[in-house]
Parts: structure tokens; sequence; C-alpha cells
């Protein structure tokens, strides 16, 4: 398989594996991502953006329920189908799978309300990321629930009831 690029990481992937330092495995503990253009949402609570430094990926979290001490940096290689990271700054090795769907239309905002903490919102077909300092979800689609607006107070989303300034935006998220 060839070279991993966050190009080819756009989508959901699910947790399959996780060894951890002392060499314990996880395969029931229930993960999920959602990678979008470069913007992301993990289920474990944090969101932001995905770059790549020839094969160390480094997830820089806007959103973060439990920051930790360290950066959350992995090197990438393919196994098969299989999308392996080990852990650069940490000793972990995860195992990604993709799971089936679109991956087109795709676009992310990164969201401001006030003194609050950002907000971030990723869409890949289907599906839909929103991270927020109480956590974060990934689920369909379902028109109405999200509210992307352009007027003369500038771009914002309505979301949870809440309205938010979009400071950065990529990519499509037409909801």
């Amino acid at each position: 398989m060839s070279e991993v690029s966050i190009a080819r990481c756009r989508g959901l992937w699910r947790r399959t594996l996780l060894v951890g330092a002392d060499g314990t495995r996880d395969t029931g503990t229930d993960v999920v991502w959602l990678q979008g253009l470069t913007r992301y949402v993990d289920s474990r609570g944090f969101a932001g953006t995905l770059t790549q430094n020839s094969d160390v990926f480094s997830w820089h979290r806007d959103v973060d329920v439990e920051p930790g001490e360290l950066p959350d940096a992995g090197r990438m290689r393919w196994e098969a189908d299989t999308l392996v990271e080990t852990g650069v700054h940490e000793t972990y090795e995860e195992h990604w799978v993709r799971e089936c769907g679109a991956t087109e239309p795709a676009g992310a905002l990164l969201l401001s309300a006030g003194s609050r903490a950002p907000a971030v919102l990723v869409r890949v077909g289907g599906l839909i990321g929103w991270a927020t300092a109480a956590g974060a979800r990934i689920e369909h689609v379902r028109h109405g629930d999200w509210q992307v607006h352009d007027d003369s107070h500038g771009a914002h989303v309505i979301a949870d009831g809440q309205r938010w300034a979009v400071v950065t935006r990529e990519g499509d998220v037409e909801l």
C-alpha cells in the first residue's frame, strides 16, 4: 500500500487495537476518529487540526476535555488495510480501520462563542463531528440540527442552542 497522507485519512476510523507501554492489549474500548481535510474530531473528547511531517502525524488540539502534558504525535504506516499508529512521545500502538461511507462532502469549522472554549465542527460525507469543552460526538447528519449562516454579523453556527462565530472554515460544510 502507498504512503500514508492526510488526504488518504479522510473518513471515519474505528480503533481495533491499543497496545500500551506495558504490553496490555485493548480491543474492547469503542473509539472513533472522524478526519476531514485537516480538521478532526476524536470521540475521546478532543478535536483540532492534523498535520504531517513525513511519517509523523501530529494532532493539534483546539478542544481537549482532558489535556495531556505531551504533544500528541504518532508515526503512521499501512499494514494491509489497517492504519498503524505508534507513539512518538509515548510508547503505544493503535490500529485503525476505516469504516465504509462517503468522504465527500468534507469540510470543517473552528468556532468561538465569546469567553467560552472553542468548538470544532467537522463534516465528512453523511457524518458530523462536534467537539466542545463538554465532550465530543460523531453522528449522522440530520438536516436542521445544524445551521450555518452568513449574514451582516458574519458567519455563525447555531448548535446546542448556542450561537458560535466562525473563526476559520475549510472545505464544504454544507449541512
